[in-house]
């Protein structure tokens, strides 16, 4: 990471989004048992009848899963962890914070409040992305999800100065190596690493656009069309590997499943090809620590209960 930050960036004034809409938390509190029922006392025991279900899930507050932006986490909307991190920031101007204003009224923001601004949800990835960078003025904009409370202000600048020494960038997405991962996370459950190279990376939930960009981005509705359907399966590898094969490239798709594929290889293949330039910036695991699960919100709780940095 860079310890400095080169002051030519961004005209020295970065503002941020967050994207906090409706997101569904997926809760199983007990393991569902279904077996057949069979009654012994039926003259045709060998014909199958109804499935019974042994521990069916109790009711859970349906606001809670279907907006986890406000779930609480030591009694703080987990939204607020994210705000205040982007908030205290040495480098930020003002928060945009996208989502539904009788969810969002229930977070109660305690620091850099004077920096928060709410902006309605428009319902898409890709409207949101748009909608809230338009009302920005700044050369860069910085974007996060909602779903990240261990991120920090530290965190926040690391990645901006990082992306302060590649000024010329259209895109920059946070990425964290597998050994730093496991060195502070080893019991919270992550999703699959990638191999790039000798390194086993795992992209951030941070990310960075020119505002010159996000123009092209408005402008250009099969640009949108894209965007938003890689995001809707960026969970699905041979799905965005099909994408990546629909706009020919497979010179990326290759190297990558032959294991030659390196991320400065990466951005010079999509530079190449799209003519915009994309940067991963190498960062902290916090910004990738995300939470998609009641599972998940336990062990992220645990180390945030045990954070003097948090209470």
């Amino acid at each position: 990471m860079n310890a400095k930050y080169n002051p030519d960036f961004a005209e020295n004034s970065i503002d941020a989004v967050v994207l906090a809409g409706r997101s569904r938390l997926i809760v199983q509190d007990k393991l569902n048992i279904i077996y057949p029922y069979f009654p012994t006392d039926h003259p045709y025991p060998f014909v199958s009848y109804h499935l019974e279900i042994v521990n069916p899930q109790e009711p859970i507050d349906k606001a809670s899963i279907d907006y986890k932006a406000i779930i609480k986490i030591n009694n703080k909307p987990m939204v607020n962890y994210v705000m205040e991190a982007l908030a205290e920031s040495a480098y930020t101007k003002n928060i945009y914070v996208v989502g539904e204003k009788d969810q969002l009224d229930k977070a109660d923001i305690q620091r850099g409040k004077e920096k928060i601004k709410f902006v309605d949800d428009k319902g898409s990835f890709v409207d949101n992305l748009i909608g809230a960078g338009s009302k920005s003025r700044t050369k860069k904009i910085i974007y996060s999800t909602s779903d990240i409370p261990l991120i920090t202000s530290k965190d926040i600048d690391n990645f901006i100065e990082g992306c302060s020494h590649r000024s010329n960038g259209h895109f920059y997405l946070a990425y964290y190596l597998k050994e730093d991962y496991e060195k502070s996370f080893s019991g919270v459950k992550s999703g699959k690493f990638y191999a790039l190279g000798k390194k086993l990376v795992k992209n951030g939930c941070i990310f960075m656009l020119d505002q010159d960009f996000l123009n092209e981005i408005n402008k250009n509705k099969e640009f949108q069309k894209i965007i938003g359907y890689l995001y809707d399966q960026r969970k699905y590898a041979w799905k965005l590997f099909a994408t990546l094969a629909k706009y020919r490239l497979f010179n990326l798709i290759s190297k990558y499943i032959f294991k030659n594929l390196t991320i400065e290889e990466a951005e010079k293949i999509l530079y190449e090809k799209i003519g915009y330039k994309f940067y991963g910036i190498e960062s902290s695991p916090r910004v990738g620590v995300d939470i998609d699960s009641g599972k998940e919100l336990h062990e992220i709780e645990k180390i945030i209960k045990n954070n003097k940095k948090f209470r």
